[in-house]
């Protein structure tokens, strides 16, 4: 009897050893999931990029989050990521000679967001496009003032509307104006009626990676602001010869004049003024009259304020004093008497206007600034 205790705590204690030891978990198989990837284009550390090549981003085991392109003086081109997340294209071009920087923020396949960088420099273009301006940044000029953009090259016509986006005139509210091709390398801005006094005007001016075509691009990127300073407008009457002088709308003065005669009529129509200066040598020649011929001349004239690029000027003609305010003399000027024309000199901006009346021709319009010459509807076709 007594071995029936020992018995049952011998199979207590084997009991106890089976229990006490866990069974080891089997191996697991689960891999990792695979890194993201990217291919860039251009690709990373790329040099020399053609300024028109493809900017665009290809992942893999992940989805694209957003991407960013910047360069050191701003924002790069900006593009959109695909219905599947995969593919990012970016719309518009490169700036020469830059350095660029681009991030992407992705998504991969556990939902954690990643980070993925690449860098590249584009190249040089064939071409550079720059501009010249007739208004200067601070410049005060008259009502009459156009502004005119020089292309230092061509720009083919099926491009011209996009260049004018990539312009921006910011003028006084109701001001309405609006641009006009001469050729395909200047454009005219000019208000539908003159400028209103004391106006501040500003340019934009945004070229930095346009496409010109023809391996031009543009470099350009300013701000010019200048301002409108008070209304000088003359009339010049070639049958009372006289010329009125207004400012603000007020006749300060009337001077007698001698306009040009039948063979040389001073030019009617809208001008303005697109330079002075105190002294001109004036040839005759420079306008196909021979200066050894009856009518020919070679001398010096004071107080010249140009009005055309033909050879029209207000300016001082002592030797016609005895015809101004009764009869025609000249070879296109507006003679005047040289203390008239000192007080003129002195009062004329770049951009007044001096209008000339009853004449039997008419000025061109880009013949100087005579861009008021083109009637608004036709200054709005182009």
């Amino acid at each position: 009897m007594a071995l029936l205790p020992v018995l049952a705590a011998l199979v207590v204690a084997a009991a106890a050893c089976a229990s006490s030891a866990p069974k080891a978990a089997p191996p697991s198989t689960t891999l990792p999931p695979p890194p993201v990837s990217i291919t860039p284009s251009p690709a990373n550390g790329a040099q020399g990029v053609a300024l028109n090549a493809p900017l665009a981003l290809q992942v893999r085991n992940g989805t694209i989050t957003s991407v960013v392109v910047r360069s050191a003086t701003g924002p790069g081109p900006t593009g959109q990521v695909s219905s599947t997340g995969k593919a990012w294209v970016a719309a518009g071009n490169f700036v020469p000679n830059t350095a660029y920087a681009a991030e992407a923020r992705i998504t991969d396949t556990r939902g954690h967001l990643v980070t993925r960088r690449w860098h590249f420099v584009t190249g040089a273009p064939a071409t550079a496009l720059h501009t010249t301006l007739n208004v200067g940044d601070g410049g005060v000029y008259g009502v009459g003032m156009p502004i005119i953009v020089d292309l230092n090259s061509p720009v083919s016509a099926d491009r011209h509307a996009a260049l004018q986006k990539r312009l921006t005139v910011t003028a006084p509210a109701g001001v309405v104006g609006g641009w006009h091709w001469v050729g395909d390398s200047e454009l005219h801005w000019r208000p539908q009626v003159f400028w209103p006094a004391h106006a501040k005007v500003s340019l934009k001016i945004d070229f930095a990676g346009f496409d010109a075509g023809h391996g031009v691009w543009g470099v350009d990127g300013r701000t010019v602001n200048f301002a409108i300073g008070d209304s000088h407008i003359s009339i010049v009457d070639v049958n009372t010869h006289t010329m009125t002088v207004t400012q603000n709308g007020a006749a300060i003065r009337t001077l007698p004049v001698s306009t040009g005669r039948d063979q040389y009529p001073t030019k009617g129509g809208i001008h303005v003024v697109n330079e002075k200066s105190q002294s001109v040598t004036m040839d005759s020649a420079t306008v196909g009259i021979p200066r050894d011929s009856p009518d020919g001349y070679y001398e010096t004239v004071l107080w010249d304020v140009r009005i055309s690029n033909s050879g029209e000027f207000v300016h001082a003609a002592p030797w016609s004093t005895g015809a101004q305010g009764n009869s025609n003399v000249s070879h296109g000027c507006v003679n005047v008497a040289p203390a008239d024309a000192e007080w003129f000199y002195n009062f004329s901006n770049t951009g007044d206007v001096v209008q000339v009346n009853n004449s039997p021709v008419q000025l061109d319009p880009w013949n100087g600034y005579g861009d008021w010459q083109l009637p608004w509807s036709q200054w709005t076709t182009t």
